[in-house]
């Protein structure tokens, strides 16, 4: 054999299929796979079913901002059942959740029901209507049906697929794999090659940039292949989920699980115009600005604008624009921000970036608003993110009490105790009107709260704000809540006495 010959010889022995030198992303899925039954296996399984329970966590609804706090918003999970056509790259998740807590405002137990195929994502209504979601929606509905070992692992082994960044943290190897337009990182035990964990980083607007991890564990045989019996997931540092799986099966019958062919060719929705908004001065120097289920006011002193509330960027926006209007020559300055929910805080960096060198707040809220004004956005900056060199403002903490004072505005400030839905909100009294400010507590003539089959609705907490006002010996004339309509305490003392936020025949106070 002649020298060439030979080497020749080694090149075809080095390139040929199933020699070829796989990157060090392909040596993990490959691991992978072969630990959950291997690659032929895999490729091979058309449906797999999955059905069991747990529990989730509410974690932007939470009592408190502290690691027992954010486990207060408990939600029991039942008819946990997840059907994948893993041939035709389709799925349907349905489930149950319930209120385990006492406080909840709303309906009862929800039968939630979503689907997808390949890239039409839509949901499913009780009486069988399908409606088509697009956008974030739709994106997010792909992440889920990718967030389970098998439905990731055959995604990576498709050609289609891309890796990249292989890494090893502690006793895991990690690979990024992105499939179908989304990017998640799949991260196998180093010992076990089994899939431990998938990790994907998603936008929020308080927080930034967000890990979001599910972790596996207790795999057992079905089917021939490995399978977790056990799903926990982490939004960021916070115990999420989690869910037993009761019951799995490879290749049994998952039913028709494609897309109507009305929804299959449903368009995207043109946006809904920007709600109005409007500002209506209850008191001297006092607006009450509507437009949306989440109210703001604002508030004249002597050289400022105190603005109250900023829930997210389109509300902070028009609120700021009417501000222009209404003192063209006082600046918005002080941001105060009631509690720590997302809903209520999602525009505080917006506000920031527009000028806001202050914001008051209870104490218990001071580390969120830190964290808020600090972490990166990354993913999708904002921009107060886009903005360079931005001092951060003075966050002023609020204990049990306090006052905001000058010559034209006094402002009384009051921890609500004992309130089981947020403990870090802040009740506000107005002498001038005689006007009390609250968010969450009392939330007169919402529709949200009208539920069929309760026609009062519902008033968790009447009994407490009734409380906290007497305990601060407020002479309260009116109500200006974050959420409902402004309304005279005496429909306040009727919500009371029938403990309903919604008295029929009342009518809101123009």
């Amino acid at each position: 054999m002649t020298r060439t010959t030979f080497g020749l010889l080694i090149v075809t022995v080095l390139f040929a299929p199933g020699l070829r030198a796989q990157s060090a992303e392909q040596q993990i899925v490959a691991d992978a796979a072969t630990a959950l039954g291997g690659r032929d296996r895999i490729l091979a399984i058309k449906t797999l079913a999955v059905e069991g329970g747990g529990h989730d966590l509410n974690v932007g609804q939470s009592l408190r901002y502290d690691e027992l706090g954010l486990q207060s918003d408990a939600w029991q999970i039942r008819d946990y059942k997840r059907m994948y056509d893993l041939a035709n790259g389709r799925a349907r998740f349905e489930v149950v959740r319930a209120s385990q807590y006492p406080y909840y405002q709303g309906v009862g137990a929800d039968r939630v029901v979503q689907a997808l195929d390949r890239d039409v994502a839509f949901n499913i209504a009780p009486g069988g209507a399908a409606t088509r979601v697009f956008g974030g929606q739709a994106t997010a509905r792909r992440a889920e049906y990718l967030r389970h070992p098998l439905t990731l692992v055959r995604a990576a082994l498709e050609p289609s697929a891309k890796l990249s960044n292989a890494r090893t943290q502690g006793g895991d190897r990690l690979v990024d794999v992105t499939s179908g337009g989304v990017t998640l990182t799949l991260a196998v035990n180093a010992t076990s090659k089994l899939p431990s964990r998938i990790i994907q980083i998603v936008d929020s607007p308080t927080l930034g940039d967000t890990a979001v991890e599910t972790q596996f564990s207790e795999y057992q045989a079905v089917g021939g292949v490995q399978l977790p019996a056990r799903i926990t997931t982490r939004t960021d540092r916070w115990p999420s989920a989690d869910v037993r799986l009761l019951s799995q099966s490879i290749d049994a019958d998952v039913g028709m699980l494609a897309a109507p062919a009305a929804v299959r060719s449903a368009t995207q929705p043109a946006p809904p115009p920007a709600p109005m908004t409007t500002a209506r001065e209850i008191a001297k120097g006092l607006w009450y600005v509507e437009g949306t289920t989440h109210k703001s006011l604002l508030a004249e002193f002597s050289d400022h604008l105190l603005l109250i509330e900023a829930p997210n960027d389109e509300r902070v926006r028009a609120v700021l624009a009417k501000a222009k209007e209404l003192r063209p020559n006082k600046p918005v300055t002080t941001l105060l921000v009631t509690h720590h929910h997302g809903d209520h805080t999602g525009g505080v960096r917006l506000a920031v970036a527009e000028g806001i060198t202050e914001i008051i707040t209870h104490r218990s809220n001071v580390a969120y608003v830190n964290d808020v004004l600090t972490r990166p956005h990354t993913i999708n900056p904002d921009d107060l993110a886009k903005k360079r060199n931005v001092k951060l403002p003075k966050v002023t903490a609020i204990d049990d009490t306090g006052v905001l004072r000058d010559a034209m505005m006094t402002v009384n400030l009051y921890h609500i105790r004992d309130n089981s839905h947020a403990d870090s909100m802040l009740m506000l009294y107005f002498p001038n009107g005689k006007i009390v400010t609250q968010p969450d507590i009392y939330m007169p003539n919402d529709a949200r709260n009208v539920i069929p089959g309760e026609p009062l609705g519902h008033a968790p907490w009447l009994q407490n704000l009734a409380a906290n006002i007497a305990l601060r010996k407020l002479d309260v004339e009116y109500h200006a809540p974050i959420h409902g309509d402004y309304v005279t305490n005496k429909q306040f003392l009727d919500s009371l006495i029938f403990m309903t936020q919604f008295v029929p025949g009342s009518k809101a106070t123009n």
